[in-house]
Order: structure tokens, then C-alpha cells, then sequence
């Protein structure tokens, strides 16, 4: 494969983990957590979330073909179910500006829900097993990691990231994102059933 077009898939595959990761989403709540702490806690905080984010990105992106085999779920199976998880996924992030559930503002002890479900949900999960299924296991694990390290610059920069932006703008640029999953994941749909309609005629 040549140079420019591996490099050209690697940055579609970094681009669209880190649009379903959505760190922009985290930021406010980052940004509370560490109001009433120093420069050096809030950014161990940053560095703990994405060291744990990682582990099970890279967990899931590793065994997630393994475990398709295991339980004989199909790439196309993998496809449409996970287009779909996608698309509500997509739909809650353009309605209600954000993918994580509720809005609770306690999240003193929040190391685990912030990295999971809140940067490592469902989406970011389906995304890196489909991922793997298609590009390679280390090819996407390669680009997780690239992906997390842009999440952890975007964590350590999230009082600039959050002066700039505001408060509506943290939450349009997140709605727009969810409109940029909801075509990743119709993709995902239309190549599945289409993938699985050629399949069945080889019957």
C-alpha cells in the first residue's frame, strides 16, 4: 500500500475515534472538577483518565474480532448493530448536546464514569472494533493511541479550550460532531446490509 494512502487511512480512522471519544464534551466537567484544585492535580487527573480510556480502547480494540468469533457474530452483524448504536448515540449528541447520560454535577469521585461511559462509551467502543475488523487490529490500535494522546493535549488545554469556545460553543461544536457520527454510522449500515444482500445471493 503506498505512503500517502496509508497515512490518508490513518487519519480517517484517528478522526473518526476521536469525533465518537468526544473530548469537547468532558471539558466542562474537567473544568469543575478541577476549580478548587492546583495546575499539578488537574492535569494528573487529565493524565489518569486518559491512561485508564486507553487500556480499555486498546482492550477492546484487541479482543473485540476474538470475541465476534466467539460468539459467531459476523463483520455485517457488527456493522448494522453497531450503525444503529451509533445513530441513537448521534441523535442524543445533536438533541441534547452531549453523550453522556444526565447531568449531574457530583462528579468529585468521577475517575471511573469519566473514562467510561463518558470518553470510552458504546460508540467509542463499537467504533474500535469495527475498526479493527476492517483496517487491522494494530492498525486502529495504533491509531487509538493517537487519538487518546489528542484527547489528553485537548484535557490539558481545557480552561483555554473552554474560554474560547464558551459554554454554547463546548456545546454546538459536540452537536455538530453527533451530525459527523450520524454519517459514520449510516455508512456503517448501508455497507452491512449491502455487504450482507451479496452474501445471501452467493447462497
Amino acid at each position: 500500500m503506498e505512503i500517502p494512502k496509508v497515512v490518508g487511512e490513518f487519519a480517517t480512522v484517528v478522526t473518526a475515534l476521536v469525533i465518537v471519544l468526544d473530548p469537547l464534551a468532558i471539558v466542562p466537567i474537567l473544568i469543575s472538577l478541577s476549580s478548587n484544585h492546583s495546575m499539578r492535580e488537574s492535569r494528573r487527573l487529565a493524565y489518569r483518565i486518559v491512561a485508564g480510556a486507553t487500556v480499555l480502547l486498546l482492550f477492546f480494540t484487541v479482543t473485540g474480532t476474538w470475541v465476534l468469533q466467539l460468539f459467531g457474530v459476523t463483520l455485517n452483524d457488527l456493522r448494522i448493530g453497531g450503525g444503529l448504536l451509533l445513530l441513537l448515540i448521534s441523535l442524543k449528541m445533536v438533541v441534547e448536546g452531549r453523550i453522556s447520560p444526565g447531568k449531574e454535577e457530583d462528579y468529585r469521585a468521577a475517575i471511573v464514569p469519566l473514562i467510561s461511559p463518558l470518553l470510552v462509551g458504546p460508540g467509542a467502543i463499537t467504533a474500535a472494533v469495527v475498526l479493527a475488523a476492517i483496517h487491522g487490529v494494530w492498525f486502529t490500535a495504533l491509531a487509538g493511541l493517537a487519538s487518546m494522546l489528542i484527547c489528553l493535549l485537548v484535557f490539558l488545554s481545557a480552561g483555554l479550550v473552554q474560554r474560547v469556545l464558551g459554554e454554547s460553543g463546548t456545546d454546538l461544536v459536540t452537536r455538530v460532531m453527533g451530525i459527523l457520527v450520524a454519517t459514520i454510522a449510516v455508512g456503517y449500515i448501508r455497507e452491512g446490509i449491502f455487504s450482507s444482500v451479496k452474501d445471501f445471493r452467493k447462497l
